[in-house]
């Protein structure tokens, strides 16, 4: 518990049950634990935004936000986070289809004190919605991770223009990214390099199902990177043992 404010942390992992936990649960546990700061809701298919609404109406001390398998939950419910808890330093978003770029571009808009941010699996995410988030909450942003996203070269554009803060890069399985988003350098288009340089604290890197990016990349990143102390690639297929000879001699 956390002082007179009830529970401090609650995590609710449920399942497809019609006996799960409802917006009448949750709304209950809003009233009741107005010091809440950590909530996971995981697979909670029966809880939708106006459980959502009650939590940020109550909760104002809430620091970490994370969310899976919740298929009812839309930006509304982000949206009313974002405007009642300007605490929150950490939200993680898997597999949530109806929360897009507006939830996301409040949340970079009101939540100054974010500094972590993992976004997996969600169709109507895009370029607007990371940008605006990136844009916004660059100050003390320091962990971005990126999977299964409908994001393009421009997004990261804005993670190499506005990523100072940035240790710990996370990309994953972004089908949209092309080749010249990491390497070919244009008047629009980032490359891998432009990320190393502008994520001038950027310490941990994680490629992970990135047929776009290449040995040469690589190596152009590993040289701009001056801070980096780790870098996992996973299921790089254009990376070669040449590439990674290239990367380790730099």
């Amino acid at each position: 518990t956390s002082g007179h404010g009830g529970l401090g942390k609650l995590s609710i992992r449920g399942s497809s049950s019609s006996r799960g936990v409802t917006n009448f649960g949750l709304s209950a546990v809003a009233r009741g634990c107005p010091s809440l700061k950590v909530l996971s809701l995981w697979n909670v298919p029966r809880v939708g935004d106006e459980g959502l609404c009650e939590i940020a109406k109550e909760c104002h001390l809430l620091e970490k936000l994370d969310l899976c398998q919740c298929p009812h939950l839309s930006n509304k419910g982000l949206i009313a986070i974002a405007a009642n808890c300007p605490n929150l330093t950490a939200l993680s978003i898997q597999s949530c289809p109806k929360i897009g770029n507006e939830g996301l571009q409040a949340i970079g808009k009101l939540c100054p004190k974010l500094q972590s941010i993992s976004i997996k699996d969600c169709p109507l995410v895009g370029d607007h919605g990371v940008s605006s988030l990136l844009s916004s909450a660059s100050s003390v942003l320091s962990k971005v991770k990126l999977q299964g996203l409908s994001i393009t070269d421009f997004s990261l554009a804005v993670i190499g223009h506005y990523g100072k803060s940035v240790t710990n890069l996370m990309l994953s399985g972004l089908q949209n990214v092309s080749e010249k988003g990491f390497w070919v350098m244009g008047v629009t288009d980032v490359s891998l390099e432009a990320i190393g340089k502008g994520c001038a604290n950027l310490k941990q890197m994680c490629l992970r199902r990135c047929c776009f990016v290449s040995g040469d990349g690589l190596v152009a990143f590993a040289k701009s990177a001056g801070s980096l102390e780790c870098l996992q690639l996973e299921e790089c297929n254009r990376v070669t043992q040449s590439g990674v000879i290239g990367v380790l001699s730099n």
